[in-house]
């Protein structure tokens, strides 16, 4: 899994869309006859210059919703949003209510097919966040883009549907692979696992180059990272790559010699190519762990290399 970089103009954008929806949703319009409905200060603004319809809620579920909290539903991070969660349900507010406005008419028929493009564009995640393998650009109109996974699921959670922290861009083949485990929170998430060093490196063994390889990810036992890509099943999905994978980085390793990639980096294209243009010429790699999201396999084929070449960046 890569660690996904906060774009501050990302979480800017949802946090003002978001709130000013849902606030109408719970306060209604604000005018003559509504004078406790909401309008943002924003005279463009795109919510609050339409008229919406007020949903129909229980009154301690609007109550609960102070300016504050709609803030940290938007805003917070994975283990405050299961703490508001748990508030929520303390109120014993039916639980189609929630699902039928966040899920329903909140996300799939408003936030996702109007706005989520946008939103994933502001994000800029190239390649899958969980496997780094396949590729999320948009190449053609509703092609080839990035899903939007629900980090806790929608079924269980819709009061987290748009949630911002809760949106996470992956391939179709993670969105519906990922297991339910992480809304126990004992998974590495995306954008916390950079605060809480949850590191770990791809290793391998091999015989020679014509016998079956074994990927390892050397992390700490246990850990969220550990319980991540077992949940993810990384070593499994990386070991059906190996034959092509990693066998294509041995090859390339033994054909350039440690001189050669010296002679390359100090020599030959010194002053015209920085390292990491040269590593990505030979290896096609990224060797900035920022940039890893900009090709498949990068954060792979960048510990394996480091690895065979024996080098720290």
């Amino acid at each position: 899994m890569l660690a996904l970089n906060l774009n501050p103009e990302a979480l800017l954008f949802h946090h003002k869309l978001i709130k000013c929806w849902l606030s109408k949703k719970l306060k209604g319009n604000k005018n003559a006859s509504n004078r406790y409905g909401y309008k943002c200060e924003d005279e463009n603004c795109e919510i609050c210059k339409i008229d919406m319809h007020k949903a129909s809620l229980p009154k301690a579920f609007v109550d609960f919703f102070t300016s504050d909290k709609l803030d940290e539903l938007i805003t917070g991070k994975p283990e405050r949003l299961i703490e508001i969660n748990q508030e929520y349900l303390n109120l014993g507010v039916d639980h189609q209510t929630v699902v039928k406005l966040f899920v329903k008419s909140g996300y799939e028929n408003w936030f996702q097919p109007i706005f989520g493009k946008k939103l994933l564009n502001f994000i800029n995640q190239d390649t899958c966040t969980y496997c780094n393998r396949n590729y999320t650009l948009q190449t053609v109109v509703n092609r080839s883009r990035a899903q939007i996974d629900h980090w806790f699921s929608k079924e269980t959670f819709p009061l987290l549907a748009l949630s911002f922290y809760n949106l996470i861009p992956c391939c179709p083949t993670c969105n519906h692979a990922k297991l339910d485990e992480v809304v126990n929170n004992d998974f590495a998430h995306p954008y916390t696992c950079i605060e809480e060093n949850q590191k770990f490196t791809f290793s391998f063994n091999y015989v020679s180059l014509n016998e079956d390889y074994d990927i390892k990810c050397k992390v700490d036992e246990n850990s969220k990272m550990d319980n991540t890509l077992k949940g993810f099943k990384i070593k499994e999905i990386y070991n059906a790559h190996s034959k092509k994978e990693l066998k294509d980085l041995l090859e390339l390793r033994y054909k350039y010699s440690d001189n050669y990639i010296d002679l390359l980096i100090n020599k030959t294209f010194n002053g015209l190519m920085s390292k990491e243009e040269i590593y990505r010429m030979i290896f096609g790699i990224e060797i900035q762990e920022q940039d890893y999201h900009k090709r498949p396999f990068s954060k792979f084929k960048h510990d394996i290399i480091n690895e065979l070449l024996d080098v720290n960046d």
